[in-house]
């Protein structure tokens, strides 16, 4: 497996580079529908979901027929075109790569080689979305036993530029919003006071 090893040199003038480009976890703009910005973002071609899961939510949302869309998952309890990110041909090219929830559930340096192979997947001004847990939520991350890695999101910025790609969003969401003008404003005073986040994901938008 031809993929690159951690270097903390690079990890830390990743972090400086992300942060000059979007700022702390306040500034990034707050998504109301992640999955319908995933679907503006789609227009033609094949789509590889990884981690796509039983009932692979990306196919119906995007309505994708059979011969555009393909799952890659080693879960027994599924049915999916790849096992292992090895079992794609090497020829095999995707216009969009969707990775949710994906890489808090694995290794720093095994995310590192996936995401590498994964980009060579990738067609020309394709893209590569991931999403994962959102460490500045109080309790996101540590909600699920097979949660292994934290993923602040100038850390999965890296992970982009290890692969050779172009971040062009950095976003956040959540399944619950704060409702009402109490709590909106208890909220805001509470996240600027203990450094959290009422949003509970990331989601990072590359190009190739």
């Amino acid at each position: 497996m031809n993929t690159k090893k951690f270097e903390y040199g690079f990890f830390s003038d990743c972090l400086r580079e992300c942060f000059l480009r979007f700022g702390s976890i306040k500034d990034l703009p707050i998504l109301k529908n992640h999955q319908k910005r995933i679907v503006n973002l789609y227009h033609s071609g094949k789509v590889l979901d990884v981690g796509a899961g039983k009932e692979k939510p990306l196919q119906k949302f995007l309505k994708l027929k059979d011969d555009l869309y393909f799952s890659l998952d080693n879960d027994p309890c599924g049915d999916f075109t790849y096992s292992s990110v090895e079992e794609i041909p090497n020829d095999e090219r995707f216009s969009l790569i969707v990775a949710n929830q994906v890489f808090e559930h694995i290794s720093l340096q095994d995310s590192i080689d996936l995401f590498c192979i994964l980009s060579k997947h990738l067609e020309k001004n394709g893209y590569l979305i991931s999403t994962v847990p959102n460490i500045h939520h109080p309790v996101r991350q540590r909600t699920n036993i097979t949660h292994i890695t934290y993923w602040e999101y100038k850390a999965l910025y890296m992970l982009y530029k290890y692969a050779g790609l172009e971040v062009i969003e950095i976003s956040r969401y959540s399944k619950r919003h704060p409702k009402g003008i109490i709590e909106r404003i208890l909220a805001r005073y509470i996240n600027q006071i203990y450094r959290i986040d009422w949003c509970d994901s990331i989601l990072i938008i590359g190009k190739k």
